[in-house]
């Protein structure tokens, strides 16, 4: 099978070279705290990423503009595998005595925008903290959507990569071009990314740590919470800033276009999003009521105040934490459970399954029933009044059988570091769906250290098909696929 290599080694060379630039944010930061072996550390890599950026961009010839879906896939997996690598160097070579294990851990989690460490945060240098961050913020939106969005001048098929890399079950377009999409979703997410600054920074909190949650929220990334000043600055007013944008990250992003061009109406009927909603709206009261039922929490207001917070941190994937939930009565884990499997909505910063799929998955159960009594009739499976093509019900049904059983087979991998049975249950879970924070051993802050070097490295690799969404990686295992003969497209 032929692969388009000249294109597959210019993307992954603005891939690097986009990497290398956004190195040097955080390279100003070092100088600044005065951790020096941070900042050698940072300027090598940076130059070193620059150049091969450069001189491979620059002098690289392709033949032909035509991008094939496998190529897609194979850009996916490796640009996520190389940004990894590469965003671990700076720990490794800080001379902090990380081991190159670790190091990779924390940068994966930081690309996928999962809130679990293995390295102690409040004791890591400040710049690499911003670091993980940045790392946060730009694989939120995903750093191959970036690329198109930034550079389509290499005339490369936007929507093969877009297909292969962002969330979703689908890729809708709400531009003639990918690239405009990609320019959009961009806007948007810079948009939201300043006002949340703007509004930290109008509290005590200093504009590190504003900056620290922002690019954690946004993101929904939700560094853990004794980190950038969180619990040291957990107001009232905090907490609702950062539950509100991280509902906002969480949602379709197309809605917000929507919205842009007055078409509130149509957003407001949208199917996934009236069903996020309310999924929230229906978690958060019976984790309340429980909590205040139980004794957990001394009045319904209070209960209900962590409940929100809480309830949006897990269904949002986000991984925040302000209070030991871990302590919390089993019905109430047993929901945020519930709600780290489902995950955010489509084409949004979220992890997991998507609501869309869930919501397309139920129906097609209930139209199983129905066809049980009535095996004559036609029914459609419709979402906001349009009916699902029976390609997607079946795309949608594959992948929720495949994260089922990537799930139960992590488990089993993890099950191997001989842990209690809570841990590893929801640490598999919390590093496939992107969330972090998890029960058991691994604490409400998603302290995956209580692993092995090789349950660590595994982790930070189920992080990464978690935040492609298992099929690029699975694919790299079909015969088909790299099969001359049967691959034609």
């Amino acid at each position: 099978m032929k692969f388009n290599h000249p294109i597959i080694l210019k993307m992954i060379s603005v891939i690097v070279l986009v990497e290398g630039l956004f190195m040097l944010f955080p390279m100003i930061y070092s100088i600044v705290f005065g951790e020096k072996d941070v900042t050698s550390s940072f300027f090598i890599i940076s130059i070193i990423c620059i150049c091969i950026g450069l001189t491979v961009f620059t002098q690289m010839k392709y033949y032909t503009l035509k991008l094939k879906s496998r190529d897609g896939f194979f850009i996916a997996i490796v640009s996520w595998l190389i940004v990894s690598i590469i965003g671990a160097l700076p720990f490794y070579l800080a001379n902090c005595g990380y081991t190159f294990i670790d190091s990779f851990f924390e940068s994966a989690a930081g690309w996928t925008t999962t809130s679990c460490y293995v390295i102690d945060i409040d004791k890591m240098p400040k710049s690499l903290v911003i670091w993980k961050s940045l790392c946060h913020w730009l694989g939120g939106m995903g750093i191959l959507f970036l690329t198109v969005s930034v550079f389509p001048v290499l005339g490369i098929s936007g929507q093969k990569i877009a297909e292969a890399e962002i969330n979703g079950p689908v890729v809708e377009k709400v531009a003639t071009r990918i690239s405009d999409t990609a320019k959009y979703f961009y806007l948007i997410y810079l948009i939201f990314t300043m006002l949340e600054f703007i509004m930290l920074s109008l509290t005590d909190m200093p504009h590190y740590d504003a900056l620290i949650n922002t690019l954690s929220t946004i993101s929904t990334g939700g560094i853990c919470s004794n980190t950038g000043g969180i619990t040291s600055y957990m107001t009232p007013y905090v907490k609702t800033v950062i539950t509100i944008f991280s509902i906002l990250a969480s949602l379709n992003f197309v809605l917000f276009f929507m919205l842009l061009h007055g078409k509130v109406r149509d957003v407001f009927r949208n199917a996934e999003l009236r069903a996020f909603l309310g999924l929230l709206a229906c978690s958060t009261i019976f984790i309340a009521v429980i909590l205040t039922v139980s004794g957990t929490y001394g009045s319904f207001f209070s209960a209900l105040s962590d409940s929100v917070f809480h309830t949006v941190s897990f269904g949002s994937t986000s991984g925040y934490a302000v209070t030991d939930y871990t302590s919390w009565p089993t019905a109430c884990k047993v929901i945020l459970l519930m709600l780290i499997f489902i995950g955010g909505c489509s084409a949004s910063t979220s992890g997991s399954l998507k609501v869309i799929r869930v919501v397309v998955g139920f129906k097609l159960v209930l139209r199983g029933l129905y066809k049980r009594i009535h095996p004559q009739s036609i029914k459609p499976i419709m979402i906001s009044n349009r009916p699902v093509s029976t390609t997607n019900a079946s795309s949608i049904t594959v992948f929720i059988l495949m994260y089922f059983a990537v799930y139960i087979f992590s488990s089993l991998v993890l099950s191997i570091e001989n842990l209690d049975m809570e841990t590893t249950l929801s640490a598999s879970l919390s590093a496939f769906s992107n969330t972090g924070s998890g029960f058991g051993k691994i604490g409400m802050n998603g302290n995956f250290s209580v692993f092995s070097e090789f349950g660590r490295l595994y982790s930070a690799l189920l992080m990464i098909a978690g935040r492609l969404e298992i099929y690029p990686v699975i694919i790299m295992f079909s015969r088909s696929y790299w099969n001359p003969d049967r691959a034609r497209s």
